[in-house]
């Protein structure tokens, strides 16, 4: 049943998501927890997603249904589902996942007992293929319960990696107080990182989302770095970029650490963390590159080596 003002509001952003949408929405209105409101923006798509999702409204009075007349762009459509929302909470919900129906009910009983400086609640996951055969469960455990904004961003840009917190449930307050979406591949990082230095985040056990792990996902079908940021905004065609992906995502977490603290020294240490983690994150890759060079040429090394019971014959 749906009321004047819900206390979740759910987010789906969508373009040509026929083939999975239906599960999706289903798994979404199926949840235990029922004071909510699904907006679901349709990015112009041109498959059979507009048919599905108007069927699914006449259905449910929950959905709220918009459609753009032109695709906006990934992050621009991210960001459109929640300034159509009204709800206390808000979570964005990918149209090829899946979500138990207890997702929500945990996600809001977890708010309920929380203390006011816990600003997201988020859970493991666990990862499916394309028929929803489970494959593995995964996190990337960037909780942090500490009151400084530092030590909480340093955290989860070392950890952060398969980025399951960002299918969790926010307070809609502090969600208001970030930029949002950026128009650029790895926003996601940088949206987090505001939140992190807002507020404290709380990762349950239990894996609440079903990640479906296919071909068809946006990173996997864009390679190309213009092709990521033409992805993200088609506004970007044509314009020259002379950062990196990770320079770029720099960049802007300095941005973010200078505007989001309101004290001074939160600021000053939020700059030092936002550098520290980036080259943290290099030189751990870095390092992992080199330890597998030099593994290769240690076993190609042995493969050379008569065996030593040769050498006593």
């Amino acid at each position: 049943m749906a009321t004047a003002s819900p206390r979740v509001s759910i987010g789906l952003p969508v373009f040509n998501g026929a083939k999975y949408l239906p599960g999706a929405l289903e798994s979404l209105l199926h949840q235990e927890y029922k004071d909510f409101e699904l907006i679901i923006s349709d990015n112009a798509s041109t498959d059979q997603t507009r048919g599905i999702c108007e069927e699914f409204a006449r259905q449910d009075s929950r959905i709220r249904y918009t459609r753009n007349d032109c695709n906006l762009g990934l992050a621009p459509n991210h960001n459109r589902v929640f300034t159509l929302s009204r709800g206390e909470f808000f979570k964005w919900a990918a149209h090829d996942d899946e979500y138990p129906s207890q997702m929500l009910k945990r996600y809001v009983e977890a708010f309920d007992v929380a203390p006011a400086s816990v600003i997201v609640v988020y859970s493991a996951c666990e990862c499916i293929d394309e028929l929803g055969n489970p494959q593995c469960r995964r996190s990337d455990r960037v909780d942090k319960r500490d009151a400084r904004p530092y030590r909480r961003l340093a955290h989860l840009l070392q950890h952060i990696g398969m980025y399951n917190c960002t299918y969790g449930l926010i307070r809609s307050e502090m969600l208001r107080k970030t930029r949002l979406h950026g128009s650029f591949p790895a926003a996601d990082r940088v949206l987090f990182s505001e939140l992190a230095m807002l507020g404290e985040f709380l990762e349950l056990p239990e894996p609440l989302v079903r990640l479906r792990i296919h071909p068809g996902r946006s990173f996997a079908a864009h390679k190309s770095r213009q092709a990521l940021r033409e992805l993200f905004d088609p506004a970007n065609k044509g314009k020259p970029d002379i950062l990196s992906i990770e320079g770029r995502v720099q960049v802007e977490l300095l941005k973010s650490a200078w505007r989001i603290p309101s004290r001074l020294p939160d600021r000053l240490l939020c700059l030092w963390a936002a550098l520290a983690a980036s080259n943290w994150r290099k030189f751990k890759n870095f390092g992992g590159r080199q330890k597998r060079k030099l593994a290769h040429l240690l076993a190609g090394a042995q493969s050379r080596e008569p065996d030593p019971g040769q050498l006593k014959s």
